[in-house]
């Protein structure tokens, strides 16, 4: 069989699946044209209230809302690496269920940052924890930023990430915050992908 000879694959769709498709981009259009170039975000107390009500996890329903959100425009990310301009100390710890959270630092780029983050377990028996964070990053501030996992490693307790934030950070930070907001990692955008988008068949 040649590459251009194709296997029908039976896809499931019907009109009920349709017509709620249809409400959810109608709903997301709705959405857009009201909140313009301005990000809303629920406060924890609704997304708490939609946990129960809608019986989904935190996760899911923060990956939804991240998703419907205007964003900056996405920026291409050269393989080459950019210039370093300089690094911003953050310093910004919290102690949450026996973690211990740190956001170490900024790498200064023309056109992005990226944030640094340690996590380490504090509580009983951390030789025998191994944490595993399915955390995003959520910068809030008066401009739009884009913020994506970078890298992640560690093992145990103890656990360093960093984020890519697009544009870059202002180096002085005093009116922006940082959160760590649950997101799933394979949920994320990913910044450089390989698709595979040809149908393989196996006799």
């Amino acid at each position: 069989m040649g590459w251009s000879e194709f296997r029908a694959i039976p896809f499931e769709y019907n009109d009920e699946v349709r017509q709620i498709d249809e409400q959810l981009l109608r709903l997301v259009a709705a959405r857009k044209n009201i909140t313009g170039a301005v990000q809303y975000h629920p406060p924890q107390e609704i997304i708490d209230e939609w946990v129960t009500s809608l019986d989904m996890k935190e996760e899911d329903i923060r990956y939804v809302i991240r998703n419907v959100q205007p964003m900056p425009q996405m920026h291409f990310f050269p393989r080459e690496e950019l210039p370093l301009i300089g690094v911003v100390s953050i310093m910004k710890k919290a102690v949450i269920d026996s973690c211990e959270y740190l956001i170490t630092h900024s790498m200064q780029y023309e056109t992005e940052s990226i944030v640094h983050l340690e996590i380490q377990y504090k509580g009983k028996e951390a030789e025998r924890v191994h944490v595993v964070p399915h955390l995003a990053l959520e910068i809030i501030s008066g401009q739009g930023y884009m913020t994506m996992r970078h890298s992640s490693r560690g093992g145990g307790g103890d656990t360093q990430m960093s984020f890519r934030v697009v544009p870059a950070l202002p180096s002085s930070l005093e009116n922006i915050q940082f959160s760590l907001i649950p997101s799933i990692p394979e949920l994320e955008h990913k910044i450089e992908e390989v698709i595979l988008d040809k149908q393989v068949d196996f006799e």
